[in-house]
């Protein structure tokens, strides 16, 4: 290559990487679309309008919430994986069609690692297993002696095939030895719905979404799945306290398009880690069972990383396949 050539080259990647970075400074220039993977009313749901509301006032410009549900999350994980790579159009995403569907081996449009750039980890949740009272269950131990007796006759519900409910459900019944039905929903709140009304016997779902349930008598609490009593749902144990390593709940994370710039990308994590520091913020979560994680760059793609070979461990160890 000539001197000429040469120098004409080097001052096209100055001249790109200075308007990349001048994009970056004046981001953004117009309303950002916050695609939510799940139905209004979610704990996704919850985070997205709280984090999207607090990031709108921060830019001066909307930043409006885009519910896709369908396929276990496939829909608006898709959705953003196809589009234009500039920050614009962002999704708030839990396990599912992250790490859970490749975990499982099912079909994705799209390649998670490949299609879709990690920005911020947004917050983690417990779930707490839930029947309706019909069922006459008030703890673990019930529903497993009654599963054990009469196996197949109890059902469960899901926020869908693949859904972090479903694995979790799932996980139980590997564990205890027992056989339950998986009843799919269009979403966490619409599973929810199906409980409260009797439809279905059980589920595994956010512990702010179920507690004004639980509270008014509706839903029995059986177990949280965490590794310790929840604050929010005092007394009621644990299924780990039975079935030891036991975990059910998922994490919330904010991606971009791959190929978004990286000066982009590090305002959008930079603006989102200020926005998810507010106390504020905190409190109005933890209300609801929800805890602010924050955790950005390397740190956050070997977590994305691990819970894709975590959860193919289960898979192989449980043989847990999609419905």
């Amino acid at each position: 290559m000539s001197f000429s050539v040469l120098t004409r080259a080097l001052c096209a990647i100055a001249l790109a990487t200075g308007a990349v970075a001048a994009a970056a400074q004046g981001f953004p220039a117009k309303p950002v679309h916050l695609v939510v993977h799940n139905n209004p009313g979610s704990a996704l749901d919850v985070i997205a309008r709280q984090v999207a509301q607090r990031l709108s006032d921060a830019w001066k410009q909307p930043v409006v919430i885009d519910n896709r549900p369908g396929g276990g999350g496939i829909v608006g994980a898709d959705q953003v994986a196809r589009a234009p790579a500039d920050g614009y159009t962002l999704l708030a995403a839990g396990e599912g069609p992250i790490s859970i569907l490749p975990a499982l081996g099912v079909a994705l449009p799209y390649a998670p690692q490949r299609d879709l750039l990690p920005i911020a980890a947004l917050a983690e949740l417990e779930f707490v297993l839930v029947a309706h009272p019909r069922t006459g269950f008030k703890t673990l131990a019930d529903l497993v002696e009654a599963a054990r007796k009469s196996p197949g006759r109890y059902n469960y519900a899901s926020a869908g095939n693949g859904s972090p409910q479903h694995f979790a459900a799932e996980l139980l019944k590997q564990k205890a030895g027992i056989h339950l039905t998986h009843i799919p929903y269009g979403g966490g709140p619409a599973g929810l719905a199906g409980v409260v009304a009797g439809d279905v016997d059980l589920m595994f779902i956010a512990i702010g979404v179920a507690r004004p349930q639980i509270q008014a008598g509706r839903l029995v609490a059986l177990a949280v799945g965490g590794q310790a009593e929840h604050p929010l749902l005092p007394g009621v144990p644990t299924v780990a306290s039975r079935y030891k390593d036991f975990a059910a709940g998922t994490g919330l994370v904010l991606f971009a398009p791959a190929g978004t710039p990286a000066a982009v990308a590090e305002r959008l994590a930079a603006d989102t880690g200020r926005v998810l520091a507010d106390p504020g913020l905190h409190s109005v979560l933890a209300a609801q069972g929800i805890t602010v994680s924050a955790v950005t760059g390397p740190r956050l793609r070997r977590l994305l990383a691990a819970d894709v070979e975590r959860y193919q461990g289960v898979v192989r160890t449980a043989g847990i396949r999609p419905d």
